[in-house]
């Protein structure tokens, strides 16, 4: 039964395919454009592989063949893979091996496809995700970018995560290299649970992670926020991490920096090794007394004569002395807190969740398994993993478009007006569906042709 309905709806989709490379043929410029006769072609959807023939066309201009049903459906796909399929395949690399993968589309789909195939559509997927990253990170340098999300308050935080190098970037970087990470959210929403848990979750939460030097990560992920908030309405951004340099504040608004406590707390374990003056230093700072703390350190620097000993205490010295201003938490601070956008179901946060997201995000996939990565590679999944995993994978752009800033001096011409040559061709917006086959229309992803 499920078979045959498959079959049916493959010849339907193959039926309109057809009928829509007839309507383009009767309004495409014969002047340009040379029919060179039909050749067969296919698209792989959910419900198995479509074959349908369409026309080739000799472009006597650019001296090059075109197809132009193909580019009316290609705008979605990834090598004539259906946007579902590739919706499907995204979401079933964030949890398995691209063979994993591969067996398991085979399996849902009926198609058989080959772990390379995955590897192929992730790589393309993930490309096709940095570059509408980069078309944002235009628009917010010029300050176009503007999120749906106002709030007055801010949370971010970061880290980064080593992960294993192979190939090229091996031998270039090293066996392994940190990836940035980093999320930002509006606050806290806490749900009761019926054996009396509380479920928490950040409210809002995008995420970025990525390889890429500091420069390029600041700017990419401040895209990344802006897409989702609008900025000109948050007057304090709370910046959570580990005191590396890569994380540092930002100058469109008014930022307090906090020392991540579990990196705060772990310094110490690291640095020193005599259990009592372990305990003592995690007391005094866990009592906020980070002046005392420091003070213990400097102190324990000039009792003991042990080099290595006294060279990993004077780097704890520096490490507190020099964040001493982020070891206390922002709200003991004496500074006036903005309240959340709900302030009935939103909290605010007392931060420290990145070391669960490190995890979440980038960690459980990524890390460990003998798993290596290239740059790209690393790169592209990451940025599908971060889609995933803050529940816009799917999702459709929620931000606005500003007008830019124009100087009244500034001078226009005609030369920069874009100009066109031909009738070139159009899509038909003539063909329908019926309404009880309306489940079809997001198969084939055929823009403007349906009602």
């Amino acid at each position: 039964m499920i078979e045959s309905l498959f079959k049916t709806g493959i010849q339907i989709i193959s039926d309109l395919l057809e009928r829509l490379d007839s309507y383009i043929r009767e309004s495409i410029d014969t002047s340009r454009y040379r029919n060179k006769g039909k050749r067969k072609s296919s698209v792989k959807t959910r419900i198995g592989i479509v074959e349908y023939s369409r026309t080739v066309y000799k472009d006597l201009k650019a001296k090059t063949y075109v197809c132009p049903l193909d580019d009316c459906i290609e705008s979605n796909m990834i090598g004539m893979i259906d946007e579902d399929v590739v919706s499907l395949i995204e979401d079933q690399i964030c949890v398995m091996s691209y063979r994993e993968t591969a067996k398991c589309i085979s399996k849902l789909t009926g198609m058989s496809m080959s772990h390379q195939a995955v590897w192929n559509v992730v790589q393309e997927a993930g490309k096709r995700r940095i570059q509408k990253n980069e078309e944002l990170t235009k628009l917010n340098q010029s300050g176009q970018l503007c999120g749906s999300v106002e709030t007055e308050i801010l949370y971010e935080e970061a880290d980064g995560n080593w992960l294993s190098l192979q190939g090229k970037d091996r031998k270039t970087y090293g066996s392994s290299k940190e990836m940035k990470i980093m999320i930002a959210y509006d606050g806290v929403e806490y749900t009761g649970l019926p054996n009396k848990k509380v479920r928490r979750k950040l409210d809002n939460k995008v995420a970025y992670a990525s390889f890429e030097p500091a420069a390029s990560f600041r700017k990419h992920k401040n895209a990344v926020i802006a897409s989702k908030y609008d900025m000109d309405v948050v007057n304090l951004r709370m910046k959570n991490g580990d005191g590396a340099q890569w994380i540092q504040n930002e100058s469109d608004c008014r930022t307090l920096c906090v020392l991540d406590k579990f990196h705060r707390n772990k310094k110490i374990k690291e640095c020193i090794h005599d259990t009592d003056m372990v305990k003592t230093l995690t007391d005094l700072v866990n009592k906020e007394k980070f002046d005392d703390a420091i003070n213990c350190i400097e102190a324990y620097v000039n009792s003991i004569t042990d080099e290595k000993e006294t060279a990993s205490a004077k780097e704890l010295y520096r490490y507190y002395t020099e964040n001493r201003e982020a070891l206390s938490d922002y709200f003991n601070r004496g500074v006036t807190i903005p309240p959340t956008r709900d302030p009935e179901h939103i909290h605010h946060a007392r931060l420290g969740s990145m070391e669960s997201n490190v995890f979440t995000l980038i960690g459980n996939r990524m890390k460990g398994r003998r798993a290596c990565w290239s740059i790209e590679g690393g790169n592209n999944l990451a940025i599908i993993l971060c889609a995933r995993n803050t529940d816009t994978l799917d999702q459709t752009d929620d931000y606005k478009v500003t007008e830019p800033f124009v100087n009244e001096d500034m001078k226009f011409s005609v030369s920069m007006v874009p100009k066109s040559e031909g009738k070139g061709y159009e899509c038909p917006h003539n063909i329908s569906i019926p309404a009880n086959l309306q489940w079809m229309s997001k198969i084939a992803k055929i823009p403007n042709i349906l009602n």
